[in-house]
């Protein structure tokens, strides 16, 4: 037998073995998988400095903290932990899957001496750092129906 036949023989071998797969494997494999809720990754939100101190959104541990986002850290210049705040409560039910109940910051900035946050259900807060406190502001209001949202413009009346 030549090299190239044996060659040729070896890869059917190995094919034939390859289809012949064990029953319980298969069935797992084709199976249809059970439905998952699943979601994006968090939104990535960059910290922002405010007299020398950064801040920033910080996972919180479901167990000891019952819930994973809306935790602000605040780091000094050498990033140590100087404190960590609970934004806002985000309670889990435990029949769902952790990761699709967690909501986390959208956007933080700072507006004169607050920090500003928003998180995914927009919902808006304002700190004080100095302080501490933790306030709700409200959220933006909705455009009048007979604005355009993407322009501002009144709609123009359609002829009749």
């Amino acid at each position: 037998m030549t090299r190239v036949a044996a060659i040729a023989a070896a890869l059917i071998v190995s094919v034939a073995a390859a289809g012949c797969g064990d029953s319980a494997k298969e069935a797992t494999m084709t199976s249809p998988s059970k439905p998952s809720a699943s979601r994006a990754p968090p939104p990535r939100v960059a910290p922002v400095l405010l007299g020398g101190i950064r801040y920033a959104q910080i996972a919180g541990d479901p167990k000891t903290d019952g819930q994973a986002g809306g935790f602000l850290a605040a780091y000094d210049s050498s990033n140590r932990e100087l404190w960590r705040l609970k934004v806002y409560d985000n309670p889990r039910r435990p029949e769902l899957e952790g990761d699709v109940q967690d909501v986390w910051f959208r956007s933080l900035r700072v507006e004169s001496s607050k920090l500003l946050i928003e998180n995914e259900r927009g919902e808006r807060f304002e700190i004080d750092p100095a302080t501490r406190r933790v306030l709700t502001r409200p959220a933006p209001t909705v455009p009048p129906r007979d604005i355009d949202p993407v322009s501002g413009q009144p709609f123009l009346p359609l002829p009749k």
